[in-house]
């Protein structure tokens, strides 16, 4: 029996890795292709499969490892942040599906109870696929990515609720349920147990990375993911909402990054297990015996739900072209809600026939996200291109400013750097409650969608000297940098970006310079790790050149700082620190310190020298200088440069001055 059951599922993850591949060459998503290999190897298809509670088990654990994944990238005060989603835009997309999907129900001639029980389906999408989508294109921490995001917890808060109210609806008599109390005593419980694992999970993750065992921090992961899906499903709640909060529990972790890259592998494999399990509910028979009923049905369910998102967004005062993204991103109805339709069969809400109908659609919907996905992102781009929407943005005295778009981590420290030396710079940001707080402080910050022409001439973009885009939306940016360039040509347009492989594209939609954070952070560790080992500066900065050369980033982006070895300057103010590398025909070239009058000169000391790969062992006013020795100097900050003219060649300083 185990053999069996062993067989059918290796040769179900064969079947998934070649239908991935085809899809792939295809260029078609593959979650598509793994609902499709469902549909083949399930009951109404070829039979495949025969031990399907073992299959649909493991898929379970797969969106419980997606979720957990998830929330590895949600650290708490990004979650406290996204409350205003949750509440407002969550509780009104929620609602507002129930509301239409149980009166558009009732049009259609079912009972109140059948009604409103199809509304609490309709009103759940699937966390499974639109996260997926959203991180598998890089656009988890984009506007309609934190929409989505909230949208979803929202979702699954409202399952309780949901659990609560149907075996009220159900013919047979009401089955048994959770009264009111209980169920507040329940999430009082979870409370409970996530601020002991909040103070818990820190010295206990501590000691078991103390043990440098990989295994020993793989099971202490399984258990708190496992452990917490485990609690949140006991109290009724899903799987995944224990999960996604274990995740967040260590997102603010020193042992982030380690848990994050010990769960990817799992995550992708049961992941995919999960979209297979889908399709294999999926009976073609449904659609042959009603075409027009099912057409009809996943036309209506996919056109309201993206339209109810849109309207919920707009609540949150997001631009039209972000509640497009998220709309599409959530039209599909969530898996939760096939957990929902059995426990509507215990209390029999639905017919046999409205429960079949209910499902092929479902399925449906969800294989159509990927597709949807990207109608999303072109209607989203013509969005952009439509209207002005313009804004009240910078004083019209005001000239050559800075305009800085997004107020993230990159673009409030940029802000902060140019207040403090009282440069002129207005910000544009959409999230409406970080304007508010942000106009409180006294930010130049405005609500604003900078990728509309108008918004960028509220702006000033004619009178700016430079327009510094930090936002997360690759697309956006894009967008931005284009119209810069067409609007104001003369404005020098930086951007950042997360990928290297993001940076051409951007240079072709106008930008002068792109810092991708994944070149800027390897050239900084390549740095640091030169400098513990007391390379020339000259030395680094050709190291640096070269990275950037073969990442294609050449002189485009600013060029490493000058060494900041120990940083003595923050101790001892006026103190300067410097590397040197003697050049061929340099003062001190062939002389001793003493001979050479380094200190005597210049002020400055020679504190290490370095010949061939070593330090040696002193440093004595005897010890003779040579060529291509890198020598440590220390001094007053306005003498290193005197200091720096008797380590290098006279002749070649003359040759750059020309």
């Amino acid at each position: 029996m185990l053999e069996q059951a062993l067989l059918e599922l290796a040769l179900l993850f064969a079947l998934c890795v070649g239908v991935a591949v085809t899809f792939h060459r295809l260029r078609l998503p593959p979650i598509v292709g793994f609902l499709v290999a469902g549909v083949l190897v399930g009951p109404y298809g070829l039979g495949f499969v025969r031990h399907e509670a073992m299959v649909r088990e493991l898929a379970d654990v797969g969106v419980v490892v997606l979720l957990f994944a998830v929330g590895l990238e949600v650290p708490l005060d990004q979650l406290a942040r996204l409350r205003r989603t949750i509440l407002y835009g969550g509780g009104a997309q929620v609602l507002g599906t129930v509301l239409l999907g149980a009166g558009v129900c009732r049009l259609a001639g079912l009972g109140l109870h059948e009604a409103l029980f199809l509304g609490f389906l309709l009103s759940l999408s699937s966390t499974a696929a639109s996260t997926k989508l959203l991180v598998d294109h890089g656009e988890f921490s984009t506007p309609h990515g934190r929409i989505v995001l909230g949208i979803n917890i929202a979702q699954d808060l409202a399952v309780v609720p949901m659990i609560l109210l149907i075996p009220l609806l159900g013919s047979a008599g009401g089955g048994e349920g959770k009264s009111v109390p209980r169920a507040l005593g329940d999430l009082g419980v979870l409370a409970a147990v996530l601020v002991g694992a909040r103070f818990l999970l820190p010295p206990l993750l501590a000691l078991v990375s103390r043990t440098r065992s990989r295994e020993l921090f793989v099971l202490a992961l399984a258990t708190l993911c496992l452990g917490l899906a485990a609690v949140t499903a006991w109290l009724g709640l899903s799987l995944a909402l224990g999960a996604f909060l274990a995740g967040i529990l260590l997102a603010d972790s020193d042992h982030h990054s380690q848990a994050a890259a010990e769960v990817e592998p799992f995550r992708d494999a049961f992941a995919s297990l999960f979209f297979v399990s889908i399709g294999m509910l999926f009976d073609w028979r449904t659609i042959a015996a009603a075409p027009g009923t099912v057409a009809l049905a996943l036309l209506a369910v996919v056109a309201g739900k993206a339209a109810v998102v849109v309207a919920a967004a707009r609540l949150l005062g997001m631009p039209f072209w972000v509640r497009v993204r998220a709309g599409f991103a959530m039209a599909q109805v969530g898996e939760f809600s096939f957990v929902l339709v059995q426990l509507g069969k215990q209390v029999e809400v639905l017919h046999a026939g409205e429960e079949r109908i209910f499902v092929v659609v479902a399925v449906l919907s969800i294989a159509s996200t990927p597709l949807l996905y990207v109608l999303g992102q072109k209607l989203a781009a013509r969005a952009r291109g439509a209207g002005d929407g313009a804004r009240p943005g910078a004083d019209e005295r005001v000239r050559d400013h800075a305009i800085v778009v997004g107020y993230g981590p990159t673009g409030r420290t940029v802000v902060q750097g140019l207040r403090r030396l009282a440069v002129p710079v207005v910000v544009s940001e959409m999230n409406a409650a970080t304007v508010k707080a942000e106009k409180a402080r006294g930010v130049p910050i405005v609500l604003g969608d900078a990728t509309r022409a108008g918004v960028l001439r509220a702006l000033g973009i004619e009178r700016a000297h430079i327009i510094v885009v930090a936002v997360n939306d690759t697309a956006a940016a894009a967008r931005i940098a284009q119209l810069a360039r067409n609007l104001a040509p003369q404005v020098h347009v930086l951007v950042r970006s997360v990928y290297i492989a993001e940076s051409e594209g951007l240079r072709a939609a106008g930008a002068h310079e792109v810092v991708p954070q994944e070149l800027e952070a390897s050239i900084e560790m390549l740095v640091r790790v030169l400098r513990r080992f007391l390379i020339a500066d000259d030395e680094i900065g050709r190291q640096v050149t070269e990275v950037r050369a073969t990442a294609g980033a050449g002189g485009r982006t600013a060029p490493a700082l000058a060494a900041e070895a120990a940083r003595i300057a923050e101790f001892v103010p006026g103190v300067g620190f410097a590397i040197w590398r003697i050049a061929p025909g340099a003062p001190a070239a062939g002389r001793t310190l003493a001979e050479a009058g380094v200190r005597r000169n210049t002020g400055c000391s020679v504190v290490a020298v370095r010949r061939q790969g070593r330090n040696l062992p002193v440093v004595v006013p005897d010890t003779v200088l040579e060529v291509d020795d890198t020598v440590v100097v220390i001094g007053p900050e306005a003498r290193l440069a005197d200091a720096q003219s008797m380590f290098t060649d006279p002749a070649g300083q003359a040759e750059k001055a020309r």
